[in-house]
């Protein structure tokens, strides 16, 4: 820069000064910004001859009037004329004569007369323009990334002052550039994703978390064909194919790390240029976690959805066989012991039985159907399982391994051993020449950093494990094992509700199911309770008075059939019935019998008004009265547990009998007991 005091002008010495030799632009200009010269390197850079530069207007000709952004450069260069200290260094575009916009940073000097004034200005230059282009390419870049990335516009841009500083050595503005991209490394760290930019392929710059994810070496990365070393063989057809258009992408790809991990990731990619070399900014994402939580709730959707039909199912056909199980149980009352009569009813109420049975796996799989909680000792009901089993099926080794340690668990005793006596029975299909089957009972503890398909609850477990030496499955066959009615069983050989039955009941008892396995090499199940935070003991049911009555109890059901077959039961049994077919005649009649209707059982689900609404009104008449709620749902379901809140008492279709009996007397003992 030149300041007022500086010495009288003194026209340059061409003999102490070698323009020809300068390996930059070398420009003097007049104070009207007329070309004086231009040195050797500046008039090939700029591609003019000499004859058709000199003594014409920078501006116009080297100098373009506005730059391609539409600022004004004739303006400009009118001002560093004027005060040419106000521009010591600056860059701008310029023009070569074939029109290509070229960048180039200067360093200017104004020389003056006696007087002072400005007679002409030394222009020193050096062409930025593939800075430029890669500053662009940075731009766009750096836009992509996270806001913590903005802090290099900072660093990029003291970058670039130290650079305008170090124009008279191209070596020294490469070395920048270097340590400006060694910057933007550091602070692309702070992203989780993985980013890198490649070449159809070849890497050519990434970030330490793309490193990660493919775990290989910083050093070893550098030119690696990614879609061979990284992309799973089904997925490079595909990735080839995306590269080949320039579209920005967003797809999902399984990808292979250098240990030969796969995992599925998300890419997203564009493409773009540098230096007029192009190039794709691809950023991967690991969403591993993300799959398996879309599993998970496809799973759980299918899953409710065949839960919801198999409880439908399973109602209307347990009030079928109510009404069958009620009419036999009337009918062998009415006959005597000694009629031929009997032995068939007994066979029919055997098949009876064994529908209640199915039907109930069905309401176990759909909403559990927990209806008599305890404290369950596993080793014990290993035991008495095995009891029973291993007299029937001499083919089979059975061992057991069962560890005192185990801890109770909290749960429906039946739900539980039928949970055993499918993974056994499964097991035993699975060598039907015979084979060994372990058995084995420990505790595990599940912790928050473990690594499972399910999300988990921390916490200890009881762990039951089933083992077979079958046949075992292949991975899609264990996709489908646990979905109702799926069976790879011949024709009439399985219902293929024993698992899912399993499931239900496992998922209902807040607990876990594994399953291991290999063609050839059998299966193994784990089942994972949690353990019960009460002392161990095991609750056994409470036997009911089973005795006859005398007292009037209303029984209210939309079904003609069981309504009558009910009515009879409790004739049967010595009481007197009043029935009704709906809640708006429920109400009028229990209204007619105020005092005199000691018991009401009433169906969870008619037509009409809410059957909640009737038993609330039926308690607005009489307080004292008991509610026996009864459905063939079972009592665990949403609808049983709200309407449990007014009920006194619950009891499943199709019931006996007997059962019919205690569960009256209890209710009644009951009523006598609180209103003496």
């Amino acid at each position: 820069m030149t300041s007022d005091k500086s010495p009288p002008f003194q026209p340059p010495d061409t003999g102490s000064v070698s323009l020809a030799d300068a390996n930059c632009i070398v420009l003097r200009i007049d104070a009207r910004g007329r070309v004086l010269s231009l040195n050797p390197f500046g008039l090939d850079f700029f591609g003019y001859g000499e004859a058709e530069i000199l003594g014409k207007p920078a501006v116009g000709t080297i100098i373009p009037k506005k730059d391609t952004a539409g600022n004004d450069l004739e303006t400009m260069i009118d001002h560093l004329l004027r005060s040419p200290e106000d521009y010591s260094h600056q860059i701008n575009e310029n023009r070569r004569k074939d029109g290509d916009r070229v960048w180039v940073v200067w360093s200017n000097r104004a020389f003056r007369d006696e007087t002072g004034k400005v007679t002409e200005i030394l222009c020193v230059g050096n062409d930025i323009t593939d800075r430029k282009a890669f500053e662009s390419v940075l731009e766009e870049t750096r836009l992509r990334l996270t806001a913590t990335i903005q802090e290099q516009n900072t660093r990029l841009q003291e970058a670039n002052e130290r650079l305008e500083k170090e124009v008279a050595e191209r070596k020294k503005i490469q070395q920048a550039l270097e340590e400006s991209r060694d910057r933007y490394r550091q602070l692309s760290k702070a992203s989780t994703e993985g980013i890198l930019f490649h070449d159809n392929g070849i890497l050519i710059e990434f970030n330490d978390a793309f490193a990660d994810l493919v775990e290989c070496p910083r050093k070893e990365l550098i030119g690696m064909d990614i879609i061979r070393h990284f992309v799973s063989t089904d997925d490079q057809e595909q990735v080839q194919r995306k590269l080949a258009s320039d579209d920005d992408q967003i797809y999902e790809i399984t990808a292979r790390s250098a240990t030969g991990r796969t995992f599925p990731a998300e890419l997203r990619s564009r493409s773009g240029e540098l230096a007029g070399r192009p190039y794709r900014v691809v950023t991967v994402r690991d969403i591993t976690h993300r799959k398996k939580t879309e599993r998970q709730l496809i799973q759980s959707q299918k899953m409710e959805a065949v839960g919801t039909l198999a409880g439908g199912i399973a109602h209307d056909f347990n009030n079928m066989l109510a009404g069958i199980q009620g009419n036999v149980e009337i009918i062998r009352h009415q006959l005597s012991p000694q009629s031929p009569h009997q032995k068939r009813l007994s066979i029919i109420s055997q098949i009876l039985q064994r529908g209640a049975k199915l039907s109930g796996q069905l309401l176990g799989y759909a909403r559990g159907g927990q209806t008599e909680l305890c404290e369950i000792n596993l080793n014990r009901l290993v035991e008495d399982t095995l009891e029973m089993f291993g007299q029937a099926h001499h083919q089979i080794t059975i061992e057991t391994r069962l560890s005192p340690d185990t801890p109770s668990v909290s749960g429906d005793r039946t739900q539980i051993e039928q949970v055993l006596l499918n993974l056994i029975i499964n097991a035993v299909h699975a060598m039907p020449t015979g084979g060994q089957l372990a058995i084995e009972t420990h505790v595990t503890v599940l912790s928050a950093k473990e690594k499972r398909e399910y999300e988990i609850i921390p916490g200890r477990y009881a762990m039951l494990s089933v083992r077979d030496t079958g046949h075992g499955m292949d991975q899609e066959t264990q996709k489908q094992i646990f979905e109702p009615f799926f069976t790879t069983k011949a024709q009439g050989q399985g219902t293929g509700l024993g698992l899912a039955s399993t499931y239900g009941i496992v998922k209902n008892h807040k607990g876990y199911i594994e399953v291991f396995s290999e063609p050839g090499l059998g299966s193994q199940f784990n089942v994972l309770l949690p353990m019960s935070d009460r002392a161990d003991k095991t609750a056994g049911l409470v036997d009911a008075m089973t005795g006859k009555g005398s007292e009037t109890i209303m029984i209210v059901d939309d079904e003609q059939d069981f309504l009558d077959m009910g009515r009879d039961m409790l004739v049967l049994l010595g009481y007197t019935v009043i029935t009704a077919g709906n809640s708006q005649e429920a109400i009028a009649r229990f209204q007619e019998q105020a005092g005199k209707v000691k018991l009401v059982i009433v169906d969870m689900i008619m037509p009409g008004p809410a059957v909640d609404d009737t038993i609330r009104r039926i308690k607005e008449i009489d307080p004292s009265v008991p509610v026996l709620l009864s459905s063939g749902y079972s009592q665990d379901g949403e609808g049983a547990r709200k309407l449990m809140l007014r009920c006194n008492g619950f009891i499943q279709k199709p019931f006996r009998l007997a059962s019919l009996s205690k569960k009256v007397r209890e209710l009644l003992g009951s009523a006598q007991n609180e209103n003496p």
